[in-house]
């Protein structure tokens, strides 16, 4: 097959072009020339084909306004320079089950889609690829409609031979397969004979919307891709994050979370590129550079959200994705986490699409290393570095365990006691990293460590601390790691100076391409703005990009 561009937009509510009575939020007036935007940022994208994932327009297919909504979605979307397929939403055909806000299977709003669109349910091949489109709403109906798409699905996957790539509006699942069932789901007993039908079929990927967010699972091999919305966000999920949005519509207006997204299939896989809209640091993602971060908080960490809103009398668990969204914005090329982690199959699944994405992992653990963390290593880590993270205390046995050490190489850090600070005050917070002079460097090296983590301290140039690691490194023949420390106060007095944080993360960029042979890591993304030495990072705790992160995505490639 040759290589394909695709691009995916989904949930756009488009309206009339007049005050059809459902405009609650100030933002509702500016769906529809964020969809303009949308389509011309998909012309710009040059794709192959465009595929819009569903609730195209807002006024639900009862309400009189629908029919015009759906002549100006028409008008903004003609002429795209590319094949359009189109995957009817809530919002186009009727919600899923009566469960639902909205009526359910309206007939008349089916019509309505197929007039304007095409069939609800079909499937075409494109660049060697099979593309199945199915009608989620139709899929709990017992008409014969309803039957006949279930016997056209089973008949179309059986039956096709190539690469194949579903789209519905509903996600199967938010985070589990069995959870129950809510708004934002398919019912259990259809969830249930639609996942086995993918997974027995080897379908590769289902890309849905209605979320309005970006989600991330897997099952038996396939992954499951929810899509963020161009027009507005579901204020609910701003639930998932430690702050209030940051929005004035109670986060329906979270503008970080609005976009489009580039899908690449190759013969080697498929890669996905969001593209921000109205983003305080818009655009595609930024070009590649070797600058890599500590992720301290757990990637796709869930949040039990609270009942209301659409789920009127259930709670449901979703995941946040900002952290690797976030990373592949910038264009980082490696990530700091935990080596514990690797024992979570959703921390797995998601480094593994980072490494899809050119991005590699360096795991680190306390204390000298065990076999239940050689084994875990072994299982999950692949070929991820391995930072092993000792006090002073631990170097004799850790150079004789690096001699008898048969397993990964090891890169070897420093963390320091705990420091009184005068004769009146004792610090608990010892620093991470090796100063460049520590004695025990050379005997390291020679017992067989691979390398070395170096501490840049905040109170130092980024550039001569990075070439100091680099030369003691290249004289004991190993590699160098360098952790950059964000500028800080102290344990009690937060750090909020923007304009320090964007210096740092620029000067630590610009060291990762100065001294390629460094892996160069930030030590933090998001801001600490609880417990001990809070201070600012690239991203606040509503997940709103600080200028530190608007200047490092837009540093061009090899600066």
């Amino acid at each position: 097959m040759s290589d394909l561009t695709v691009a995916l937009v989904t949930d756009t509510h488009i309206r009339p072009n007049y005050d059809d009575g459902q405009m609650a939020f100030a933002s509702d007036a500016s769906h529809n020339d964020r969809n303009r935007v949308a389509a011309a940022a998909i012309r710009a994208m040059q794709p192959d084909l465009v595929m819009h994932i569903g609730d195209v327009v807002h006024p639900i297919p009862t309400l009189p306004a629908h029919a015009d909504a759906l002549q100006v979605a028409a008008e903004i979307y003609a002429d795209l320079g590319a094949p359009l397929a189109v995957v009817p939403g809530n919002h186009d055909v009727g919600d899923k089950s009566a469960s639902g806000s909205a009526p359910a299977y309206v007939k008349e709003g089916r019509k309505a889609f197929r007039r304007t669109w095409g069939a609800p349910f079909r499937s075409f091949d494109s660049g060697g690829v099979h593309f199945v489109i199915v009608d989620g709403g139709l899929l709990g109906v017992d008409t014969a409609e309803g039957e006949a798409q279930w016997r056209w699905l089973e008949s179309d996957l059986r039956e096709n031979e190539v690469r194949c790539f579903a789209f519905m509006h509903y996600p199967p699942f938010l985070t589990e397969p069995d959870e129950d069932e809510h708004y934002d789901n398919l019912e259990t007993a259809v969830r249930a004979r639609l996942l086995a039908l993918l997974v027995d079929n080897g379908v590769e990927a289902v890309f849905s919307g209605h979320v309005h967010r970006f989600f991330l699972n897997r099952l038996s091999g396939v992954d499951f891709v929810s899509l963020p919305s161009a027009a507005f966000t579901r204020p609910e999920y701003s639930a998932m994050r430690p702050r209030p949005p940051a929005d004035a519509e109670n986060g329906r207006d979270d503008r970080e979370h609005l976009g489009i997204c580039k899908l690449a299939i190759t013969d080697s896989g498929y890669t996905l590129e969001v593209v921000r809209l109205h983003s305080k640091a818009p655009g595609p993602p930024a070009p590649a550079k070797p600058l890599g971060v500590w992720l301290r908080h757990r990637l796709g960490r869930r949040t039990e959200l609270p009942y209301g809103d659409l789920d009127a009398l259930k709670r449901k668990v979703a995941r946040d994705e900002a952290a690797l969204l976030q990373v592949l914005d910038l264009g980082l090329s490696h990530v700091r986490i935990p080596l514990a982690d690797l024992r979570d199959g959703d921390v797995r699944f998601r480094l593994e699409w980072l490494k899809r994405h050119g991005v590699s992992t360096h795991v680190f653990s306390g204390g000298l290393p065990t076999p239940a963390q050689y084994d875990l290593h072994d299982r999950y880590g692949g070929d991820s570095a391995w930072e092993v993270v000792v006090t002073d205390e631990d170097l004799a046995g850790l150079k004789a365990l690096l001699r008898a050490w048969e397993g990964p190489g090891l890169t070897v850090g420093r963390i320091g006691k705990s420091t009184q600070v005068d004769s009146t005050y004792f610090s608990h917070f010892p620093r991470e990293g090796f100063h460049p002079s520590h004695p025990s460097l050379e005997s390291l090296a020679r017992a067989g460590a691979r390398g070395f983590a170096f501490r840049v301290a905040a109170e130092g140039p980024v550039d001569e601390q990075v070439g100091a690691a680099l030369e003691r490194a290249e004289q004991l023949g190993v590699r160098a790691t360098c952790h950059v420390e964000l500028p800080f106060r102290s344990e009690a007095l937060a750090q909020i100076d923007d304009v320090l944080v964007e210096r740092r993360v620029l000067a630590a960029a610009h060291a990762a391409v100065a001294y390629p042979e460094v892996r160069v890591f930030i030590d933090m993304l998001v801001d600490k703005d609880r417990g001990y030495w809070c201070r600012n990072g690239l991203v606040d705790g509503a997940d709103q990009p600080r200028a530190a992160y608007r200047a490092l995505k837009s540093m061009p490639a090899g600066r």
